[in-house]
């Protein structure tokens, strides 16, 4: 890790110092064919906090997005959601991996929205939202149902509930997207630019359900470009730049009066 990365990891760590931390993240690392995505990156979310992930592409946002929910296993380092490492069990200082059905329970607890919807367009809103639940949690098909329409209803689709995924707009499908993450009732939901595979007037709709959903307290890590957005929401705001943070905290600090020069670059480009 580089001095400006562990000043400001250290920053952003402190951050959540005498709060309830949901997420925890100790100098990870990541290589991809021997490529550094991430080199030492450390990081904290608190309980109920908003924190978003900015800078340029390929800069590291969406594979430690990606970490946090072990789909990505890191090379060295550690995350914990709610006290619980993910992916690995620590026998006597040693990491040893968890057995997939144990991540796959982890997995429950750290909702994940991609930039695609990824939903089945065979499948109408509702049912797409109350498959995992059957599945994952054993809920009968009419418990599924009825909580498939009340988180439809938390993003404003009740009345979609019985149209197909492949008749929805992209709004709509991402904001399917967003209920059904929100139904297994996880303990933090984490977006992968949810907005970017939309058209620049349907990103609107999805943003505001973010908002929404973030003043009924859900813990949120969001890869964003939209900065408006996370001046508005976050508690924390990271720069991340070659694996690296390199700025990290109040977006007030961050996106208006950055310290970095990396940073009012990116800021002025994406503000533009």
């Amino acid at each position: 890790m580089n001095a400006a990365n562990a000043a400001d990891a250290a920053s952003t760590t402190n951050t959540a110092n005498g709060a309830d931390v949901m997420v925890r993240i100790e100098n990870v690392h990541k290589s991809f064919g021997g490529l550094p995505v991430l080199r030492g990156v450390s990081a904290s979310c608190a309980r109920s906090e908003v924190v978003c992930l900015i800078g340029r592409s390929g800069s590291g946002k969406s594979t430690l997005l990606r970490c946090v929910n072990h789909l990505e296993k890191p090379d060295a380092g550690r995350i914990t959601v709610d006290g619980e490492l993910i992916g690995y069990e620590d026998r006597g200082g040693r990491l040893v991996e968890r057995r997939e059905r144990d991540v796959e329970r982890q997995r429950r607890d750290v909702g994940m929205v991609f930039q695609r919807f990824n939903l089945f367009p065979h499948l109408t809103a509702a049912e797409n939202i109350a498959l995992a639940p059957r599945k994952l949690r054993g809920l009968s098909r009419a418990e599924a149902r009825e909580l498939a329409v009340a988180s439809l209803e938390r993003v404003g689709l009740a009345d979609r509930r019985d149209a197909y995924a492949r008749h929805l707009s992209g709004g709509q499908q991402q904001r399917v997207a967003i209920a059904r993450a929100l139904a297994m009732e996880p303990k933090v939901l984490l977006f992968d630019e949810p907005t970017s595979a939309l058209d620049p007037e349907l990103v609107g709709e999805v943003l505001g359900v973010m908002r929404a959903v973030a003043e009924q307290g859900m813990t949120m890590i969001v890869v964003t470009h939209e900065l408006h957005f996370a001046r508005e929401v976050a508690g924390q705001v990271l720069f991340m730049e070659d694996g690296v943070i390199v700025e990290a905290g109040p977006p007030e600090d961050v996106l208006v009066r950055p310290r970095h020069e990396r940073t009012r670059a990116f800021v002025s480009r994406t503000l533009r």
